[in-house]
């Protein structure tokens, strides 16, 4: 009996971690998700914009400037560590549609990790339901 106590104390604090890495994952998944639908909408706005087009830039802090497009082959794309290009709207929606099959693949993996974890956690909950009912 004096061993039940600890074991349960043990699968306890385990199953709190494993709680807590789910809730670090699913706000994970939810920002890659945010991050998927920016993307998506990149997609879609890159793809209505012609040359000539008037169109509302960002200039910060909720502030815009209507401008008309010049070229629709200079959009500028980030290409991660604060570098940028400038790509023609093939290349960029190119660009977007692969930043969009890695998050779906980053997603599937957290999704396979809570699932995992979920698992793991119903494991220990049966134990620790095997635990109590030997101190009864």
């Amino acid at each position: 009996m004096s061993q039940a106590n600890p074991e349960l104390q043990a699968l306890s604090q385990t199953m709190m971690e494993i709680e807590g890495r789910l809730e670090a994952l699913h706000g994970e998944l939810q920002n890659l998700q945010i991050l998927k639908e920016d993307v998506e909408m990149a997609i879609s706005t890159i793809e209505s914009i012609s040359t000539g087009a008037t169109i509302q830039v960002p200039l910060g802090s909720e502030t815009y400037i209507r401008a008309s497009v010049a070229s629709e082959d200079d959009f500028i794309i980030g290409i991660g560590g604060g570098y940028s290009k400038v790509s023609n709207k093939e290349k960029v929606r190119s660009l977007l549609e692969e930043r969009i099959e890695t998050l779906v693949d980053r997603m599937e993996k957290i999704s396979e990790a809570i699932d995992g974890l979920k698992t793991q956690g119903e494991k220990l909950s049966q134990q620790a339901q095997e635990q109590l009912s030997k101190l009864q």
